[in-house]
């Protein structure tokens, strides 16, 4: 017989703030809602000035305070206190974070935006949600936006 399997306790949602992204946030609160699981909330910022060494944590830490500000309109009072959400800002590329961050948090899930680019865009350009669903140590859902109808 078949193990039972364990409930989804931490869900991980990487954030650029776009449509795509938000939608993902909308699914997994639908997914993590039975289980009460926490969510976590990631933004990865790879500006180049800011992963510089010369530049001056204070500026960094503004910065990362004000992306933080993005997540306010995205989370009710209930939703925070349901799915004990967590926001986290980082700086690096987004690929990477997502990946070391999953793994320090022991996330049992990611919940990623993916906007839909063709394969041959992929290709040329790469994809953050591809890599992550390569190399992710847990499973990767990928959320698309519908797409309209032609009329």
């Amino acid at each position: 017989m078949p193990a039972e399997p364990s409930p989804i306790h931490d869900i991980l949602i990487p954030m650029d703030f776009s449509a795509a992204s938000v939608a993902a946030l909308e699914f997994a609160k639908r997914i993590a809602a039975p289980s009460e699981s926490t969510l976590h909330l990631l933004y990865v910022d790879d500006d180049a000035l800011l992963m510089q060494p010369t530049t001056a944590q204070s500026f960094r830490d503004d910065h990362a305070a004000e992306m933080a500000k993005r997540f306010i309109p995205l989370i009710t009072d209930e939703d925070r206190e349901r799915f004990h959400i967590e926001t986290e800002i980082r700086f690096g590329t987004a690929y990477h974070e997502i990946e070391k961050y999953a793994s320090e948090t022991n996330s049992d899930l990611i919940v990623m935006g993916n906007i839909g680019r063709s394969a041959l865009a992929n290709a040329l350009l790469g994809s953050v949600t591809t890599h992550v669903i390569r190399h992710a140590d847990c499973p990767v859902l990928s959320v698309r936006l519908p797409q309209k109808a032609d009329r």
